[in-house]
């Protein structure tokens, strides 16, 4: 069998760290609480679900502004919050759960690709999994979405690791996330939080209670290894 033929059949698990494995929605619904108040904006944590969940941070800024009949310069306060965003994700690493790491361990030794997402600093994720290898691989989340990762992303991220949707499985904390991966061609399997209760994750595969050996056998019956 040829190199590229190998590479085409690889399988993939592709984490969304930030909201699958570090608390995410909790740390951006108090960023963007806390900067759009200053900003002149009355939000709370239903009207972000109203105007906020599901859509692109523009989009959603930008009807939510509307509402409120505000003059604010949406970009400049979306690139403030992303920044500050990413420093809360990239302090909060210290605290990221230690079984994950064993997780993505037994998940390589089956031979399946791993590819971690996250807008934390990326030398400040690499740095936790000690054992490099040429099939664990680190990605910088450009998703536009607010809490969620996009079909396009997903797609991008088996692309971009010569993987194929179909034989790939996404760790999510989110229904919109669920349903980005599942747009996407690719098997889902989910973390909820109680800032995610409400949404539709029907379609996923495997609702994740631990990252443990029983989940590392689920996703290795999904992609057959």
């Amino acid at each position: 069998m040829s190199d590229s033929i190998d590479k085409q059949v690889q399988r993939g698990m592709i984490v969304e760290l930030d909201f699958a494995v570090l608390p995410g929605h909790q740390l951006l619904l108090k960023i963007s609480t806390d900067l759009f108040t200053k900003a002149g904006l009355t939000v709370d944590a239903t009207l972000m679900a109203r105007y906020m969940g599901g859509k692109s941070f523009s989009n959603g800024l930008n009807a939510l502004v509307a509402k409120q009949e505000k003059t604010i310069d949406v970009p400049a306060l979306i690139a403030e919050t992303n920044i500050a965003f990413s420093a809360a994700l990239t302090q909060s690493l210290k605290n990221m759960p230690a079984d994950i790491v064993k997780f993505v361990s037994t998940i390589l030794a089956k031979g399946v690709k791993v590819i971690i997402i996250s807008r934390a600093d990326v030398e400040a994720v690499k740095a936790l999994f000690p054992n490099p290898s040429e099939n664990l691989l680190f990605q910088t989340d450009t998703s536009s979405g607010f809490g969620f990762l996009g079909w396009d992303v997903w797609r991008r991220a088996a692309r971009k690791n010569n993987l194929r949707e179909r034989l790939c499985v996404a760790i999510v904390g989110s229904g919109f996330s669920v349903k980005g991966a599942l747009t996407s061609s690719m098997g889902a399997m989910f973390k909820e939080n109680p800032l995610t209760a409400y949404q539709d994750f029907s379609g996923g595969d495997v609702s994740i209670q631990h990252f443990n050996d029983a989940l590392a056998h689920d996703v290795a019956a999904m992609l057959r290894v």
